[in-house]
Formats: C-alpha cells, structure tokens, sequence
C-alpha cells in the first residue's frame, strides 16, 4: 500500500508542476491545436486480447495528434467523411509514393497507411481526442490515477516525465534495438532512459536557422549564403536592423518564459555545451550558459520592442510572418509556411558558436508511448511499427514538411536531391539531439525560474552571471 501511494503522490505532483509541450503552442509552432474532448471514456482500455494470428480482432484505443488527426471515433469509419471534406476544398487523396502529394491529404493518407497494416494484423483503431499541451497532460494524468489508460497515449515534453515516473511500458528489446537500428535518434532519443525506449515519434522536428532573402538582399547580405557561426549571425543581424531603420529588424530567435521559448533558444544552449539540468537537478549557471545567453542579450536588440520575449510566441511569429525580422530559429515546418506567406525564405543548419558543436532540441516531436496499464500492449506496439514503416515514412517524405525518420528513406540518393532543405532537417536530427529534460520536482516552477532569468539578462543591463547564479540557487531550493 504505501508504495502504490507514493505512486499516486508521484504522478500528482506530475500534474501540479508539469512542463506542457508546445512545438510552439500554435499552428505555426507545429503543435496540434487544442480540442475541446470531453473526459477520459470509462471503456478506453476495455478491449480483447493481444492480437495473435488467428485470433479475434483487437480494438486499440489511440490518442490523436494534430499533424495526423483525421478525427474521433472508429478509424474504419473516418474516411469516408474525410474523402468528402477533401473533396470539398478541391484536394485529391490520389499518391504515387516518391511523388509530391496535396498537404490536406496527409492526415487521410497516413491515416489509411496505418490502418492496412493494422487490419493485416487483425487490429482496428479507435482515435480519442484529449487535446493537447495542459489539457492532454493533465488528461493523461488522471488517466493514470484512475487505472484507465488508452492503449495508446501520445505527447511532447510531458512523456519523458511519465517515462521516469514508472508509467510508462518499456519496448520489447527486439523492437527497441530495431527502432536504434533504422531510425534516427531525434525519433527516439528524447524517450531512452536507463537504457530502455519508452516512445517513438514518426515526424519529429529539430530547429534550423530561417532567414527572409528579400530583407537580407536589401542589407547588403548575399541571401543565398548562411552564416556558419554565432559571429556571422549577429553581423548579419545588426546590417538588417540598420538597413531597416525601424521598419524591420535582423531577429534572431524566440525567447519567451516559456516552452516555445525553451525549445528554441534551448539549441543554443546545447551547441554551446550548456543545457538546462543534469540529472533533474538544474544547471542554470554554467559558463557555457552564460555565453549563449550573453549572446541571447545581443540578439535582443535587433527585435521590435518586446517580440524577442513576449508571453506568446505568437507575437513572434506574427513579426515574422509580417516580415519585420529577417532572422529566425524554428522546425522544419518553417519553409513551407514562410513560402505560403509569401515569404522568400532560405532554411540552413544553426550557426555554431567558437568552440561549440552541432546540437539540437526536438521541436514538434509528437511521441507515442504504451502505459504500463494498457490493456492490449502487444498490439499497440504494432502500431508503434506502422509509424516507422516504409510506407508511413514515404508519406512522411513526400509531403515535404518534415523529414522522415526511416534511414532507408532519408539516405536514399533521391531524397537528398528531391528535398534538400529537408535533408539538412534529417541530417540535424543524428547525433547530439535532445528533449527538454524533467525536473525532480516541482517542474513548472524550475522552469519559470530559468525562463525568467534569460528574460531579466536579455532585457536589462544586469551581470549575467549574477542573474544566472541567482537563478541557480533558487531552483536548487525548489527541486531538492
């Protein structure tokens, strides 16, 4: 008895204090949008048993994510309505694998890639919509407390906590050691702790450097050449604000208190060696850290007043999209919509610092996750297959807003000529890439420390490392 309460203490305090994921909190951050579903279903998990061949159907019960959502209810039942709603905007759900594909249709067609691998199997779907960022985490939470858990749930920063909070149901080795076989890390990484996987994302992001080609044309800047290091990019920032003379400025990168913010600027951190905890404990104040945000600071004013921090990164991305900065750090998905707002973008790895090295923070990395509680495991993690399958992954490529996570199809010699801006995505999700870590208590709060010490550095004169020190030591109090 007392270990399953200080399992409910746990997982409370989870709830209390939990970090919601955000791609970036918006449609243009990557994130799916929040819903307004009802309650966690009493007979989310009531099903058969894993399937097996030769057995009766198994019904999985699977939480849905906004970048593949085709709707709530039996998958079987949801194309149809799709079809039409398709049809309706003028959009084709024919596909030729290796051929460009309509982005409306992607839902549809992932959609129905999973289910003819699943009805193989003898194992249909039922999608149920929780939301998204606190409102999935706080769904998802209570699902736990109560015992009654989908088969299938599904997040961003919140997963690797329930991961190291026991809730989560570790992949079978042969599957596991399949998935580091042909998958690149930023589709797992984030997910392996003590050595064990705890969730896959199909289509994660990682942050590249944008830049508007017309702005940077106008200051003198070749808009075909990237800056390569953090030098090369405040030099280039401060031409564009003073070619701008108020009208636009150079930018830089978000920084707001808050997840859009930390997944972000975080990639600087991780290039420069920093980061933001070890071992749940946090390290706000080391040198490297003090660098970046040294850097942070002389990125700020480059900006219109208060973008670079504001409280919504969607005062950010409006500047954006408006064209008043003409340097920014966002996922994959920022190519695409730059160019459906007109924008002439050019997209290039970050710029590396003097004794840095290449790093990166998942963005927009929705993960798939079975609960310890789940009731039909073996057949939700054939569903976990489907996501890293050939033809998922084909889907993935084709559509040409994310790079897919399947070697075979990213290292392919035709993709890299096809998709070269996504390539340079794929490229950056190998290696040093990251999650935002969880703190060993009261999470929120060691966040809202660190975030507000960057803003305090970025929007005043203080000493830096004072501002960080303090930091430090007031969430060293609240985590220990």
């Amino acid at each position: 008895m007392k270990k399953n309460r200080m399992a409910v203490m746990a997982v409370t305090a989870l709830l209390a204090t939990s970090l919601a994921g955000c791609g970036g909190g918006s449609k243009e951050g990557g994130s799916p949008s929040p819903s307004t579903a009802g309650e966690p279903s009493p007979s989310s998990s009531a099903s058969a048993a894993p399937a097996t061949a030769g057995s009766a159907a198994t019904t999985i019960t699977v939480l849905s994510e906004g970048a593949t959502n085709i709707g709530s209810g039996n998958l079987a039942d949801l194309f149809a309505p799709k079809e039409e709603e398709l049809k309706g905007k003028g959009s084709s759900v024919e596909y030729t694998p290796g051929k460009p594909m309509g982005t409306d249709a992607f839902g549809y067609l992932f959609n129905k890639s999973i289910f003819n691998q699943l009805q193989a199997k003898n194992i249909s779907v039922k999608y149920e919509d929780w939301g998204w960022a606190d409102q999935l985490t706080q769904k998802e939470t209570a699902a736990f407390l109560a015992k009654n858990v989908p088969d299938l749930i599904v997040g961003e920063t919140q997963m690797p906590g329930f991961a190291q909070q026991g809730l989560l149901e570790p992949f079978p080795d042969e599957l596991a050691n399949e998935i580091r076989e042909k998958v690149v890390e930023a589709a797992w990484k984030p997910m392996d702790y003590n050595g064990k996987l705890y969730g896959l994302a199909s289509q994660p992001g990682v942050s590249s450097l944008f830049w508007n080609k017309k702005l940077v044309r106008e200051a003198g800047i070749d808009p075909d050449k990237a800056p390569a290091t953090w030098a090369e990019l405040l030099g280039n920032v401060k031409k564009v604000t003073a070619a701008g003379k108020g009208k636009y400025y150079g930018g830089g990168v978000y920084a707001g208190a808050n997840a859009g913010g930390y997944l972000r600027y975080g990639t600087l951190l991780v290039i420069n060696g920093g980061g933001f905890a070890v071992d749940g404990q946090p390290a706000f104040n080391t040198a490297q850290n003090v660098e970046a945000v040294q850097f942070l600071r002389e990125l700020g004013s480059n900006f219109p007043p208060g973008v670079m921090v504001a409280t919504s990164e969607g005062t950010y991305f409006d500047a954006w999209y408006k064209s008043q900065i003409a340097y920014s750090i966002d996922g994959p998905w920022g190519a695409q919509q730059s160019r459906d707002k007109g924008i002439d973008v050019g997209m290039a790895p970050l710029p590396l610092s003097p004794n840095g090295s290449a790093g990166n923070i998942t963005i927009g990395a929705a993960f798939y996750s079975v609960p310890k509680d789940a009731k039909n495991k073996e057949a939700a993690f054939e569903y976990i297959r489907a996501l890293y399958s050939k033809d998922v992954q084909q889907l993935v490529a084709d559509s040409n807003n994310r790079a897919p996570v399947l070697k075979e199809i990213a290292e392919a010699a035709n993709y890299k000529e096809q998709h070269p801006e996504m390539y340079s995505s794929y490229q950056a999700m190998s290696g040093n890439v990251q999650g935002l870590p969880t703190f060993a208590k009261d999470n929120s709060k060691a966040w809202q420390t660190f975030g507000d010490a960057v803003v305090k550095s970025i929007m005043t004169k203080g000493d830096i490392p004072s501002i960080l020190n303090d930091a430090q030591k007031k969430a060293e109090a609240i985590t220990k």
